[in-house]
């Protein structure tokens, strides 16, 4: 009983930290004159990969595996973390740049919440992985969202900054799949430390060009970066990973993609307002869209006739 009250709450807390971490990317896009994107996410990215240290630490010992498969799955990790951290580099880039021009951690939270729809088409176009007419259904819902979602004043209005939220969550749909790929051959905490290290490196790298920082800078946005730091990373994830292993997979996705709930909720409490009528639709219909396509529904064919039911859960966890 305890075990299904609990694993719930572990899961819900990741995507309350997420939900809030937008706002907090929000306040440090407001000194973006002190410090640029590419080091507030390498700071951000290296404070994550060492606050996973301890977690690696207690969760994570491999002293049972035979000295060869130790090897073999450390240079796996590496190799596929580098991979994954080049993929999340160029999403969390997007995200920052699109907080930043939009200055609305709510529709940041929505729009880049799409990736749960676009998972399974991606999937279906690259890999022929048969893409339920309830998720088609979702995303036609959810585009409807986020048309609402885009409505100003005058009218329907897409900004950069929407585009590159949109671009963002396309990128961190081909994340998601990459892990995928890829989880079964390394040990998840230290891939995941790798893959926020390959973020920081190259955040600095391209900021040391491109980019620009002051103490100033830093010593302004140390909350968010802390927060985002820490917070998303350390904390969420450690969630995520303990989350996912007490509840069923569909369960844990539906109640990680409320992140993009509390997204909306913290910038009303960190901005004093309530969203636009058209905001809340927009919010509404893209929760909906999310939310169906995470429903374990399918149709299937029996005597000549179609049939509509849940897919069990030991075929969903497949």
């Amino acid at each position: 009983m305890k075990k299904k009250i609990l694993s719930p709450l572990i899961c819900l807390t990741a995507a309350i930290v997420w939900g809030f971490a937008f706002s907090f990317q929000e306040i440090a896009s407001n000194n973006v004159h002190l410090i640029d994107a590419f080091f507030f996410g390498g700071i951000r990215f290296g404070v994550g990969a060492i606050s996973l240290i301890p977690v690696i630490l207690i969760f994570e010992r491999e002293k049972e595996l035979p000295k060869e498969l130790k090897k073999t799955k450390m240079k796996n990790t590496v190799v596929y973390g580098i991979i994954t951290g080049s993929v999340l580099f160029v999403a969390s880039a997007l995200q920052q740049f699109g907080i930043q021009i939009t200055q609305s951690s709510g529709k940041a939270g929505f729009i880049t919440g799409m990736y749960l729809i676009f998972v399974p088409i991606v999937s279906f176009i690259l890999f022929k992985q048969r893409v339920s007419p309830i998720v088609w259904g979702a995303a036609v819902i959810a585009l409807c969202g986020l048309y609402f979602l885009c409505m100003g004043g005058s009218g329907f209005t897409v900004s950069v900054g929407d585009i590159l939220l949109l671009l963002c969550s396309l990128c961190f749909t081909a994340h998601i799949i990459v892990i995928d790929k890829f989880i079964v051959k390394v040990s998840t905490l230290k891939y995941s430390a790798v893959q926020f290290a390959t973020v920081a490196a190259l955040n600095i790298i391209v900021g040391l060009f491109f980019g620009y920082v002051t103490w100033e800078g830093i010593v302004a946005t140390i909350i968010p970066i802390l927060y985002c730091g820490i917070g998303s990373t350390g904390v969420a994830y450690t969630c995520q990973i303990i989350g996912q292993k007490l509840t069923p997979p569909t369960v844990a996705a539906l109640l990680f993609s409320t992140e993009s709930l509390f997204s909306v909720i913290a910038e009303c409490i960190f901005k004093e307002k309530l969203p636009t009528t058209s905001m809340l639709i927009g919010c509404s219909l893209m929760f909906l869209g999310i939310i169906l396509s995470q429903l374990p529904i399918e149709f299937k064919k029996e005597n000549g006739k179609l049939r509509v039911g849940f897919i069990k859960a030991e075929d969903s966890t497949k």
